[in-house]
């Protein structure tokens, strides 16, 4: 359920916000990625895509896999988990847990993937749904009480609702999963709700994920909740929206003419797949653009703020 916005908007002040701001394209084809810190550097996961998924731009590989990317120089650390897709990751006491898909895409088992060096790697299954549902992003945060699992669900179970909706699963150690009860706890069978990428701070799960919007449009929209079961809507949606500055070419030495070209004359009516981590006292941002058709883009943003001043920011 939906807190009514109209009862929020009576007695409320919205805060400061400080700057936001989009920096640009950084790879082409790459669309659910999270950055994070580990050992002090940032770096990024990626599902690396198989050709059913990034056809469109380019990739001709038949099956994904996962990686992390050092985000000084885009340089790749290496593939690992092979065969799965739809991943995300979180660092958690000198280890790295990476939560995804297995299989091409859509698949109805999720695997976790531990390591301390990010080179060998521990795989056990974390979550295992009814073959009529679709898993497909995913999103993990510390709560107050263990770890909570944002997961965006498709398929014909009825759990579904209206296509695409997200559950929850919970864990004391990121290893071990329980599904909560996906009647009580989701957001939202209403209508189309995904790529979620969830946050805990001062009593509140904080939700930012995808709304479809009229005319073949997608933006990225906050919510949050203190129980996964009642939602509040933020004051000012969408997070942003497709505008010229996603087109912008961070580093443009590092494509070839054919690829910048590309970059200038897709289309642009998505925002999607948003996910962030604080680095040095600001929040670095990934997200997608590009078509919702498979050709799509990996861009960066910046919030010169702390996590938790950012999603604050909206309530």
């Amino acid at each position: 359920m939906v807190v009514n916005l109209y009862e929020n908007l009576k007695n409320c002040t919205i805060p400061v916000r400080k700057t936001m701001k989009k920096l640009g394209t950084v790879k082409i084809s790459t669309v659910e990625s999270t950055p994070v810190v580990w050992d002090g550097k940032l770096i990024r996961f990626e599902w690396v895509r198989n050709s059913e998924w990034g056809g469109n731009g380019g990739v001709t590989r038949t099956i994904g896999c996962y990686q992390f990317v050092d985000m000084s120089d885009e340089s790749s650390m290496g593939e690992f988990a092979h065969d799965h897709s739809f991943g995300c990751c979180i660092a958690d006491e000198g280890k790295m847990f990476v939560h995804g898909v297995r299989g091409g895409g859509g698949g109805n088992i999720i695997d976790t993937f531990v390591s301390s060096d990010l080179k060998k790697w521990e795989q056990s299954v974390a979550v295992t749904l009814n073959e009529d549902i679709k898993i497909y992003n995913t999103s993990v945060c510390r709560g107050p009480d263990g770890y909570i699992m944002a997961i965006e669900i498709g398929g014909k179970n009825p759990i579904v609702g209206n296509p695409f909706t997200n559950i929850f699963a919970r864990s004391d150690d990121l290893v071990n999963w329980t599904v909560l009860d996906t009647e009580k706890y989701c957001y939202t069978k209403e209508r189309y709700s995904a790529c979620p990428c969830i946050r805990y701070y001062d009593g509140f799960y904080y939700i930012i994920y995808l709304e479809a919007a009229p005319f073949h449009r997608w933006l990225p929209y906050i919510v949050r909740t203190r129980d996964l079961a009642e939602y509040e809507a933020g004051l000012t949606n969408p997070i942003f929206w497709p505008d010229a500055d996603d087109k912008k070419v961070i580093h443009p030495e590092r494509f070839t003419k054919e690829e910048l070209e590309y970059i200038a004359g897709a289309i642009d009516c998505n925002n999607s797949d948003f996910d962030m981590c604080e680095y040095n006292g600001k929040t670095v941002i990934t997200y997608s653009w590009g078509n919702q058709l498979g050709k799509e883009f990996l861009a960066l943003a910046e919030y010169d703020g702390t996590n938790e001043e950012f999603v604050k920011s909206f309530f």
